[in-house]
């Protein structure tokens, strides 16, 4: 049998993401990691890996959490009732800007420090990085045709160029967040973005 962990590897894997989302990769030695985890180098490294190693598992766990919670409250599941499409997209992305708008200090998303801090020169980072943008981009997307569906978006919508526009939006709202740009700006400018989505024609009544 195996010998067990002395210490819970979520709580421990939770320590290391924050510590490298305040000093990111470069800032971060194996010393700082001891010491935010309070473990030992060797049981670091026979747990976890190297630094780099860490550093990606913590960064694709992010990216699949980041997922799963865009899809819970863009999709939901089929027995859920949720508001309409375009009302859904309203709720998450104001949520977000007031999440971005709320942060003391503004450390802004994981997933967008990550990317500038390393893509440019790590190949596994660019990798998970690009497949969590291109689903966050799905979702939004499929929200989209499920509004066209719904009657609530024109037809002639391009779902999946748009889907990468609403990403835009959303990173760059995160980006000026950390400026300590107003959150009512914020908010005005994400709800601003969605209103200029071509909205489907109202049937015409026959008299």
């Amino acid at each position: 049998m195996g010998r067990k962990r002395g210490f819970d590897e979520a709580t421990v894997l939770n320590v290391v993401r924050d510590q490298f989302w305040t000093t990111g990769f470069a800032g971060t030695s194996t010393y700082d990691l001891m010491e935010a985890t309070g473990l030992g180098k060797g049981s670091i490294y026979k747990a976890f890996g190297n630094k780099h190693d860490l550093y990606v598992r913590v960064f694709s766990d992010y990216c699949r959490d980041l997922l799963a919670q865009a899809r819970e409250q863009l999709q939901g599941s089929q027995e859920a009732v949720l508001p309409s499409p375009m009302a859904r997209l309203e709720r998450y992305f104001v949520a977000l800007a007031n999440t971005f708008a709320d942060e003391s200090p503004h450390r802004g998303c994981f997933l967008a420090k990550v990317t500038a801090d390393r893509a440019g020169e790590d190949e596994k980072v660019a990798q998970t990085a690009r497949l969590a943008f291109d689903d966050l981009a799905g979702v939004f997307a499929a929200t989209i045709r499920d509004a066209q569906d719904a009657g609530e978006v024109a037809d002639h919508v391009d779902s999946s160029a748009l889907g990468y526009v609403l990403l835009s939006v959303i990173r760059g709202i995160d980006s000026i967040a950390k400026a300590d740009v107003d959150g009512a700006i914020l908010e005005q400018t994400v709800r601003s973005a969605l209103a200029l989505i071509p909205r489907a024609n109202p049937p015409h009544l026959v008299i």
